[in-house]
């Protein structure tokens, strides 16, 4: 009979005590791959009692083995997370308790509630908007009130200049007329 069949008994006899098993041995007894044992071994250093044996590869002892299983029994059986199995031994053995989550009912209260609020934010931010949009329309008439008068005011000054400046050579031109250098000395 092998170690392995030896330790998948209940009656294993006194050599329990003195076991050194492999990562892979332990994995055929608990069986789970080698690769999530390693994992779990990375994962919860601390709480696995490992033991490096006279080649240097870890080998589990019987305790390192109970918290192997326990580990199995947590994640595997009760659906604990690997951060909820660092809790159980973190405290000692105090179960995780996960936060109570909120019913359907509660959910779409608090959903309601946000959209209330958030559609009260809405309306007085389109409310604002109007306002600004109102006084914005005053300016911009205001704005071009003053820039049609100013428009006018120019064209009255450029139609008296452009008058003013006819007569002016009108009254040169007839001021030229009466007085010719040839006239001169008559």
């Amino acid at each position: 009979m092998s170690k392995n069949e030896n330790l998948g008994e209940d009656n294993v006899g006194e050599n329990i005590n003195n076991i050194e098993l492999t990562v892979k041995e332990v994995s055929n007894i608990i069986e789970e791959t080698p690769n999530v044992i390693r994992n779990w071994m990375k994962e919860l250093k601390p709480y696995i009692p490992l033991k490096k044996n006279a080649s240097g590869y870890n080998v589990f002892d019987r305790e390192a083995l109970e918290k192997i299983k326990l580990i199995k029994q947590l994640h595997r059986e009760q659906n604990y997370s690997i951060r909820q199995i660092e809790h159980y031994f973190a405290t000692g053995g105090e179960a995780y308790k996960p936060t109570p989550e909120k019913g359907t009912d509660e959910i779409l209260a608090d959903d309601l509630k946000d959209i209330k609020k958030e559609l009260s934010m809405l309306r007085e931010e389109q409310h604002n908007q109007k306002d600004f949009n109102q006084e914005l329309l005053k300016r911009l008439d205001h704005q071009q009130e003053y820039i049609d008068r100013r428009l006018e005011e120019r064209h009255q000054k450029l139609d008296q200049f452009i008058t003013e400046f006819r007569e002016v050579k009108r009254l040169e031109a007839a001021a030229s007329e009466e007085k010719k250098w040839w006239k001169f000395w008559k």
